[in-house]
């Protein structure tokens, strides 16, 4: 695989970062106003959209809070996104478990926030070292088991690509 293929996705990927915590609008959002935002973010990233559908099978499964009064906050916006990016290479059940013990050890914005900064900090550090792809890991105190997760969704995502750019025959 050309080396400037995997830089042409990286370089493209890199333009995208998820908000954080402080970013999310700080009033209540009704349902097409979280999917519209949400997809901002996510869809760049995974080539996926959010449909209403989906929250609303989230919030069923309890993978997601409910709303109060068919309103959102940020703490749904947040669950939103990390469910968006994990259920790409994890089982919504998996997804729920580790949603459901960082945010009881860390508190929701904690937890979220250290997602988001891991997933960007990694990746504007994914390099190409001899056709090869490497990253110099940022030194935060993440737990190793979000980060296994974090880089098998980017990884994942450069994956796929690489091979829908394979030519067809």
């Amino acid at each position: 695989m050309p080396e400037t293929n995997i830089t042409t996705i990286l370089t493209e990927l890199k333009k995208h970062q998820l908000p954080l915590w402080h970013e999310f609008p700080d009033f209540n959002l009704y349902m097409d106003q979280l999917v519209s935002l949400s997809n901002r973010y996510i869809e760049p990233l995974t080539g996926n959209k959010i449909t209403p559908s989906m929250v609303n099978s989230y919030v069923k499964k309890k993978i997601m809070s409910k709303p109060l009064k068919k309103k959102y906050q940020a703490e749904h916006m947040a669950e939103l996104l990390v469910i968006s990016l994990l259920k790409t290479v994890y089982a919504l059940d998996t997804v729920r478990t580790g949603l459901q013990f960082t945010k009881a050890k860390y508190g929701s914005a904690i937890a979220y926030d250290h997602f988001a900064n891991y997933f960007n900090e990694l990746l504007s550090t994914i390099t190409i070292v001899d056709g090869d792809i490497s990253n110099i890991s940022p030194k935060d105190s993440i737990p190793v088991v979000e980060q296994f997760a974090i880089q098998a969704v980017l990884y994942k995502k450069i994956g796929e690509k690489l091979i829908s750019d394979l030519p067809q025959g």
